[in-house]
């Protein structure tokens, strides 16, 4: 009798043991639409779209289930060219490992259209109107920290991506270039910058400027700027400098197995349109050293504040 309760017992806290193991989550989001007809004929329309998008992110140590629902709130008009700039797009993001959902970030920003990229990334992204370039924003899905804004096509536009091989934790930097500048800062040969960071916040930033206002090189980097990585150990005819994708980062071998940020350097971030080089910036000590940068005659970097 005492054998079969200890193993009544052992049954009853196996099953118990798995019920708290394998939660369940039923979840739901609601959307909307309001259709306006002015008295002038014109049309108004607010759409509000909320999204599930269940992920996985894998730690380096177990898989975590994750639940971000994005909300987009946009509203577009007749009269009017392009979606209205007070659209916005929320996120909020949940951690369904446990029995009960526990909320890890929540951010809104500008845009019309929201996406995950690499279980790791909430971008919001406003499409250029009247021959405008996108502006993305980019924020960490744990954090919630805004880690950049990018011009540019794709989901993230103007962006690289690179990792310190074998490093311990996982060291993965970032870099942007932001063309989206103001009248007043473009009249003064403002280009635009270039912002590099990790997954915790932005470290560097450095302002691309022209000698005399230049739209057209202006736009042509707000469209097309392309990032690549230069690491000196890699053979460039097997491994030539490249973006990397947040998917996939360029490993750097230069900083194979290094994870302290006052060691990360040793590797170079240039500026690419239309294949042509046209500045090239040192990392040293984990930031963009904008002294020791070269570049064409067309343009000069500077130090600017981390914003």
């Amino acid at each position: 009798m005492n054998l079969l309760r200890c193993f009544l017992a052992a049954m009853t806290l196996g099953f118990a043991a798995g019920a708290a193991a394998d939660p369940v989550h039923n979840m739901s989001a609601a959307s909307s639409a309001k259709i306006e007809v002015t008295a002038d004929d014109t049309v108004v329309m607010q759409a509000r779209n909320a999204r599930l998008v269940p992920y996985v992110l894998y730690d380096g140590d177990a898989h975590r289930p994750r639940l971000a629902t994005i909300t987009s709130d946009v509203t577009t008009r007749t009269d009017a060219e392009g979606p209205d700039p007070k659209s916005t797009v929320s996120f909020e993001v949940q951690d369904l490992a446990a029995a009960e959902p526990k909320r890890l970030s929540s951010f809104t920003e500008p845009g019309t259209e929201g996406s995950i990229v690499a279980e790791r990334y909430g971008v919001a992204t406003m499409p250029g109107c009247c021959g405008g370039t996108d502006l993305h924003r980019v924020h960490a899905l744990e954090s919630g920290t805004l880690l950049f804004r990018s011009t540019g096509d794709g989901a993230l536009g103007s962006a690289a991506w690179a990792e310190a091989p074998n490093a311990k934790p996982r060291t993965v930097r970032w870099a942007a270039f932001d063309g989206d500048v103001g009248g007043k800062e473009a009249a003064a040969g403002l280009l635009g910058r270039i912002v590099y960071g990790g997954d915790d916040g932005p470290l560097s930033t450095i302002e691309l400027r022209s000698k005399a206002r230049d739209d057209d090189l202006a736009m042509g980097l707000a469209h097309n700027a392309v990032l690549v990585w230069i690491d000196p150990k890699a053979d460039p005819k097997t491994a030539p400098p490249s973006s990397g994708t947040a998917d996939s980062p360029q490993s750097l071998w230069v900083v194979e197995g290094v994870a302290e940020p006052a060691r990360l350097g040793g590797f170079q971030l240039a500026l690419m349109l239309d294949k042509k080089r046209l500045a090239t910036i040192p990392i040293a000590a984990d930031r963009l050293a904008a002294k020791d940068a070269k570049t064409t005659g067309a343009v000069a970097v500077r130090a600017a504040a981390v914003r």
